[in-house]
């Protein structure tokens, strides 16, 4: 599943969205194992978050922007917002947590959560090593 700056948005039943309906087929009927929230340098809309920009002309995109919290800290002068894309991931990896069945199958260690970082300029994939906290080459 893709979605516009990796975010997964909160988990509330009683207002589904086809990014909760599509985890839980994945991971409930599918069998899904791992799931990998891969973000990318360069990114628009985290840069847009980093940055502050005003999205008043584009609404549906800043009220989508709003599911991800908290905002990514992050360089506004880096072009690649490297670190705002990195703090960003985890963020969302926290929020897949969340979700009752990612969270199941977390704790019976039938299901592997993943963050990684896409370096368009260069090609390179980056992991996040939850031992040391850093991203490093896949």
């Amino acid at each position: 599943m893709r979605t516009a700056g990796n975010i997964v948005p909160p988990y509330a039943l009683e207002h589904p969205t086809s990014e909760a309906a599509t985890i839980e087929y994945a991971v409930q009927v599918l069998g899904v194992k791992d799931i990998v929230v891969c973000g990318h340098s360069h990114c628009g809309a985290v840069g847009a978050l980093v940055r502050g920009d005003d999205l008043d002309a584009v609404p549906a995109v800043r009220e989508w922007l709003a599911h991800a919290t908290p905002k990514p800290k992050g360089t506004a002068e880096d072009p690649t917002v490297a670190e705002g894309v990195q703090n960003h991931v985890l963020t969302q990896l926290l929020r897949l947590r969340s979700y009752p069945c990612v969270a199941g199958k977390l704790e019976r260690g039938e299901l592997n959560l993943h963050a990684w970082y896409y370096e368009v300029h260069t090609g390179t994939v980056l992991a996040h090593r939850p031992q040391t906290d850093t991203f490093a080459v896949l």
